[in-house]
């Protein structure tokens, strides 16, 4: 039944492919218990869906159940019997009416630089955009994908048996468990786990994925593989939701482009090489008088405002 979970939520994945649904039938072909596993899942997706009342459905599914129970009678030793070929004619044709049956809802949400929000989307799961952040949801019937185009999101998943998927980059996060956070810039995007479990894998690297934990994170980019899980930092990723901004032992260029975003006026560092110094603190987001004096008091670093508006930081004398 998990298998049968994974090609369904394949199925009705937006970025499905010819090759994916031939794999499928490949699979199917391979039991006949599998035509009716995913007979079964299929079924009670539709359910789900609002769809138990539709007729097509049942005159769909039908003789596909009855050729998958006659296959599965029936001895595979020499390749697929009429039956069996039967049902995955008719599995196939299933799966892709299913798939074109409703077009999902789209959904835009996006937040300015300084603002975060809250949005509750179609199936009652909870989003928090950080700043400067874009998500697109598609949600209806059995199809749920969120797709995180930019900035950072705390996603909270509500409790239901369609698959919820969120792609961001060239990653596809599978839902297991319940509240997680994808952070995508520029083409890099780190997944951390808060609550319940997330399997992720990449849209150009085949099927498997690797599974996270609560505890846990990874990051991937552009290009080459999924990076080494490592535990991820709870203390900071619970904090930002709630408009703070908790740093141990981070580089300070890494900090100020984090503590940029929430701001219109830019920190800039007049020597890059300052950039190494290590960050330890918490900064409220978009308090840049305190993160000037916090700097200033703490790491001796001068700020200086240029003619458009930059406020930027240099060494002091020692």
């Amino acid at each position: 039944m998990h298998r049968a979970a994974d090609w369904q939520a394949r199925l009705q994945a937006p970025d499905c492919t010819a090759e994916d649904r031939e794999a499928f039938e490949r699979w199917c072909a391979a039991d006949p218990a599998h035509i009716d596993a995913w007979l079964d899942l299929a079924t009670l997706h539709a359910q789900a869906a609002g769809l138990r009342e539709d007729p097509a459905i049942a005159d769909a599914a039908r003789p596909a159940r009855r050729a998958a129970v006659h296959a599965r009678q029936r001895h595979w030793r020499n390749g697929l019997s009429l039956a069996a070929a039967a049902a995955l004619v008719l599995v196939a044709g299933l799966a892709g009416w299913l798939h074109e049956l409703r077009s999902p809802a789209i959904a835009h949400y996006a937040t300015p630089i300084g603002q975060q929000q809250v949005v509750t989307l179609a199936d009652g799961s909870r989003v928090l955009l950080d700043t400067d952040s874009a998500i697109r949801a598609e949600i209806a019937g059995a199809h749920r994908v969120l797709h995180v185009e930019r900035g950072r999101v705390d996603i909270t998943v509500a409790a239901d048996t369609r698959p919820f998927e969120v792609h961001a980059g060239r990653g596809r996060l599978r839902d297991i468990g319940t509240r997680f956070q994808v952070a995508h810039a520029a083409g890099q995007v780190r997944v951390a786990v808060l609550e319940g479990a997330v399997g992720v894998r990449l849209a150009d690297a085949g099927p498997g994925e690797t599974p996270l934990s609560p505890g846990q994170q990874l990051d991937y980019g552009p290009e080459g593989p999924l990076q080494a899980v490592e535990p991820a930092d709870l203390d900071a990723a619970d904090s930002w939701t709630r408009g703070e901004l908790v740093y141990a032992n981070r580089r300070l260029d890494e900090v100020l482009a984090e503590l940029n975003r929430y701001s219109t006026v830019k920190l800039r560092l007049a020597d890059p090489a300052i950039g190494a110094e290590r960050i330890s603190g918490v900064f409220h987001a978009g308090d840049a008088d305190a993160v000037l004096a916090a700097l200033g008091a703490g790491w001796g670093l001068i700020a200086q405002e240029t003619a458009d508006g930059e406020i930027v930081l240099s060494r002091g004398a020692h």
